[in-house]
């Protein structure tokens, strides 16, 4: 079976539809978190998360938007998004994004926004020891998926051995999941990647071939820049989608 993974997509529609043009054919859809926050679309991109029956968790900007977690852990300009995002959702959306879980396990993955070391916290995975935390707690588990940090890089950990291995992919790239390994995939954001690189990054989980490929997909972030503005979104927001930091 083949997974297409979509975190972060931070409200922005026009990375979204790019990716899932990229994705298509796969046979389920993974979403480890923030579907709103920062972008313009939070309503559009709700609803086409909806429509591929996607399997989503809950982020920490999902959380804030709805009134489950405080924003003053905000910085100011997420806060601002945050309070227009909110205002700009009906209580429909609302509803929907304060009944996601913090955590989802299947058969072969588990899935969850910042780190299971806490997940209601919404840790950042970044370094080898946050993510040797994480590796403690997935039990038998062999693949956690993650988002939060906006940063597509792999985790990988043999049980029993302190070591963690951290191998970045700004750029992409494919790897074999070899028996006996533990892995934590970020498959990075698709609204506002921080990695370096500004397209939008989504990943393909194969479970039958045991392999992560992570995907950057070009897109108008022009566009994306001009709707911000518009709706009079932090500058500092706007500015970060041209360099994908």
């Amino acid at each position: 079976m083949t997974y297409g993974l979509v975190s972060d997509i931070h409200a922005n529609l026009t990375a979204l539809e790019a990716v899932l043009d990229r994705l298509r054919g796969v046979d389920r859809f993974v979403c480890p978190g923030d579907v709103v926050g920062y972008g313009p679309d939070p309503a559009e991109c709700l609803s086409r998360v909806r429509s591929l029956d996607c399997v989503t968790v809950l982020g920490n900007h999902d959380a804030a938007v709805c009134g489950m977690m405080n924003p003053s852990w905000f910085n100011p300009d997420a806060r601002e998004a945050i309070s227009w995002t909110h205002q700009a959702l009906g209580e429909a959306d609302l509803h929907a994004l304060s009944i996601l879980p913090l955590t989802h396990e299947a058969n072969q993955f588990v899935v969850v926004h910042g780190s299971l070391a806490g997940p209601e916290e919404f840790p950042y995975i970044l370094s080898p020891g946050e993510a040797r935390r994480c590796f403690e707690e997935m039990g038998d588990h062999g693949v956690c998926f993650v988002g939060h940090s906006h940063v597509s890089e792999i985790y990988v950990q043999q049980p029993g051995v302190f070591g963690v291995d951290q191998i970045g992919m700004p750029s992409g790239g494919k790897l074999d999941l070899r028996p006996g390994l533990r892995y934590i995939v970020n498959c990075g954001s698709v609204g506002q990647p921080r990695d370096g690189n500004p397209d939008a990054s989504c990943a393909v989980f194969d479970s039958e071939a045991m392999a992560v490929e992570i995907i950057r997909v070009p897109y108008d972030f022009p566009a994306v820049q001009d709707r911000m503005r518009r709706a009079g979104l932090p500058q500092f927001l706007i500015d970060r989608l041209e360099f994908g930091a």
